[in-house]
C-alpha cells in the first residue's frame, strides 16, 4: 500500500480531532451503558470550572458524557465566570468503576471576552477512578496555552481548546 492510499484510508475514518463532530455527533451506538453491572459501582464526583483565561467568561458549559451515550449526561451551564473564579454550584457526575465499566467522556465550550466560542474535541475522555468517589474534580481554562487540564486525585488529564 503506497502514502496516497494510507492518506485515503485515514481520510475515510473521519476526523480525529473531534472538530466536524460538534455539530455531527458520532451515530456509533455506546457499548455500555448505566445501570451498572454486578462487576461495576456507581460513584459520583463534583465538578468545578476554574477561570485561568485571562479574563471573564461567558455561557460557560461543562458536559460528562457515560460512554459518550445521549441518554447517560450530566451537564450544565453557568452564566459567567470571572478570571480566577470557580464555577457554583458545581456539577455532580455520576460514573462507574471495576470490570467493565465504560469510558468517561467530557466536553466544554465558553465564550471569551472578545466573543470567540471555544471548546474542545467531542472525543475527549479522561476516566475517573474508584478514588475520585465523592472528590472535587476541578477542569482548569488555562488561556496562556489555550488548554483545558483536569486536575483529580487520580491521574489528571488536559485537552487543547480551539475557536469553535
Amino acid at each position: 500500500m503506497n502514502e496516497k492510499d494510507l492518506f485515503i484510508k485515514d481520510k475515510e475514518r473521519g476526523p480525529k480531532s473531534g472538530f466536524a463532530t460538534r455539530l455531527n455527533p458520532d451515530p456509533t451506538p455506546a457499548e455500555g451503558s448505566p445501570p451498572a453491572s454486578s462487576l461495576t459501582t456507581t460513584r459520583t464526583a463534583l465538578c468545578v470550572v476554574v477561570n485561568q483565561w485571562g479574563e471573564r467568561i461567558t455561557q460557560v458549559t461543562l458536559r460528562h458524557r457515560y460512554q459518550n451515550d445521549p441518554n447517560f449526561t450530566d451537564e450544565h451551564t453557568w452564566p459567567s465566570l470571572n478570571q480566577g473564579e470557580q464555577s457554583s454550584p458545581p456539577l455532580k457526575v455520576t460514573y462507574e468503576t471495576g470490570f467493565g465499566a465504560g469510558r468517561d467522556y467530557w466536553w466544554i465550550q465558553f465564550t471569551d471576552a472578545r466573543g470567540i466560542i471555544w471548546t474542545c474535541k467531542q472525543n475527549f475522555y479522561c476516566n475517573l477512578k474508584s478514588e475520585d468517589d465523592g472528590q472535587t474534580i476541578y477542569f482548569f481554562l488555562n488561556g496562556h496555552d489555550e488548554n483545558m487540564y483536569i486536575q483529580m486525585v487520580s491521574p489528571g488529564c488536559w485537552v487543547p481548546l480551539y475557536e469553535a
